[in-house]
């Protein structure tokens, strides 16, 4: 009769009789009484499924939400989903390329009414543009009539209102400035004259033209290289704005009526502007500017 036994736990080979390993300590006799510790495997089928389903159930919406904050909401349920599992192939950094355009046109228009003079594009021109932001959102619009600087609203608001130097993408804008001829000359200008023909916004939902006739204006095209971060490709972005630089006094105006006029002049940041390369406009990008304030704060 073999007497010879294996220890269950190392494998090595116990002295006859024994029933306690003397190398790792696993004693025979607990181990006819405990039972083997299941497998992870067995744990799941043992019904361990359900904590990983419900904590799917618990951080899937938490993570959707997240994704859906960047991208913002699809036209339809199905677009909206596949853009929060596969992304949204660069709309919203070009909704928010748009979005910065037009703030930097507008913080420039307010640069030039409160410095009397060309708003700078060279250099650290969004450091020196910044204080000539606003939150010209809703909600905050009595705010803005108080003091349009960007530094009286909270962080929420300056993140998608403040001017910077790079588009969606975070890369450099490319700007062009060239101011124009005085008076009825300036309207002899071969860009003017296209620019005129293809038409200029003078706010979110009218078309106008600029009133060259009176003041110095001065013609500002911003422009981003896009998706492929390539200039002169077929995806840029442009901006072309026209703005007055300082504001036109008329003779014989009432001190106060003049005040009022620069001051609503200020606030409202005036230029005159066309969007090319989208097919998205400027209603767009400031409803995800919106949509993006309010979901995340």
């Amino acid at each position: 009769m073999n007497d010879r036994m294996i220890c269950g736990s190392c494998g090595e080979e116990l002295a006859a009789g024994a029933s306690i390993c003397l190398h790792c300590g696993w004693d025979d006799r607990t181990a006819l009484v405990t039972p083997p510790r299941p497998s992870i495997l067995g744990q799941l089928r043992a019904g361990g499924w359900r904590l990983i389903v419900y904590g799917l159930i618990v951080v899937l919406p938490i993570l959707g939400f997240m994704r859906l904050r960047t991208t913002g909401p699809g036209p339809d349920l199905p677009t909206t989903l596949r853009w929060m599992v596969l992304g949204d192939g660069g709309r919203a950094a070009e909704l928010e390329t748009i979005h910065r355009m037009y703030e930097i046109a507008t913080a420039a228009s307010r640069y030039s009414i409160r410095e009397q003079e060309m708003p700078p594009f060279d250099g650290d021109w969004a450091e020196i543009l910044a204080p000539s932001s606003t939150a010209r959102i809703r909600g905050w619009i009595p705010l803005v009539f108080f003091g349009a600087d960007t530094g009286m609203a909270p962080a929420s608001v300056r993140e998608m209102y403040e001017v910077r130097s790079v588009d969606g993408w975070g890369r450099p804008y490319r700007v062009d400035t060239r101011p124009l001829a005085r008076g009825l000359a300036a309207l002899d200008d071969p860009q003017v004259a296209a620019d005129f023909d293809e038409g200029l916004q003078a706010t979110f939902f009218t078309k106008d033209k600029p009133d060259l006739e009176n003041g110095q204006w001065v013609r500002v095209e911003i422009e981003s290289a896009g998706a492929d971060g390539d200039f002169d490709t077929g995806d840029d972005l442009r901006m072309v704005t026209y703005m007055a630089v300082g504001h036109v006094f008329r003779l014989l105006y009432d001190p106060d009526e003049v005040q009022r006029q620069i001051e609503r002049a200020y606030t409202i940041g005036r230029h005159y502007y066309r969007i090319e390369g989208s097919d998205y406009d400027l209603i767009d990008a400031r409803l995800l500017a919106e949509y993006r304030l309010t979901s995340i704060y």
